[in-house]
């Protein structure tokens, strides 16, 4: 995987294809596999972000901000520590159900892990995710519905 994430350019596509696909594994909602290096994920999460962060773009926002924070940016660790932290706490509040709860059974789905000086890591919480999914779908949020009963 570290040599995926080194390759660039054209070399990218060649090497993809003997890496894991790009993105969380269905069978392990934690794990994940990053297709792109740590400038081109954050530029992925910061044109996602510029179009509203919602239930349909939030799991990829995610993906994207996470591969980024894995690769060593900064900016992409508070990115993903503060977009966790953010749509959690909306949820519990009550707040723009639809999508900070489905943001939030994604965080809690997949787990997001930073550095402590980047903030609050989240662990996998299959419950909470569940929680979060149902709270979203009932708010009108399709995606989260499939994932609302674990």
């Amino acid at each position: 995987m570290i040599a995926c994430l080194a390759m660039r350019g054209l070399a990218l596509v060649f090497v993809l294809a003997a890496c894991n696909s790009p993105g969380y594994d269905p069978a392990n909602p934690g794990r994940v596999s990053c297709g792109c290096n740590s400038d081109d994920c954050y530029e992925a999460a910061a044109r996602l972000d510029a179009k509203g962060e919602t239930a349909e773009n939030g799991e990829q926002l995610l993906y994207y901000a996470q591969c980024a924070c894995f690769d060593g940016s900064t900016g992409g660790c508070n990115t993903v520590s503060h977009f966790a932290k953010d749509h959690v706490a909306a949820c519990k509040a009550d707040k723009n159900v639809r999508d900070s709860c489905a943001i939030a059974g994604f965080v809690y789905r997949h787990g997001v892990q930073v550095p402590k000086f980047n903030g609050r890591s989240f662990d996998r919480d299959p419950v909470a995710s569940s929680a979060a999914f149902g709270k979203a779908c009932s708010a009108g949020a399709q995606i989260a519905c499939s994932y609302a009963h674990p």
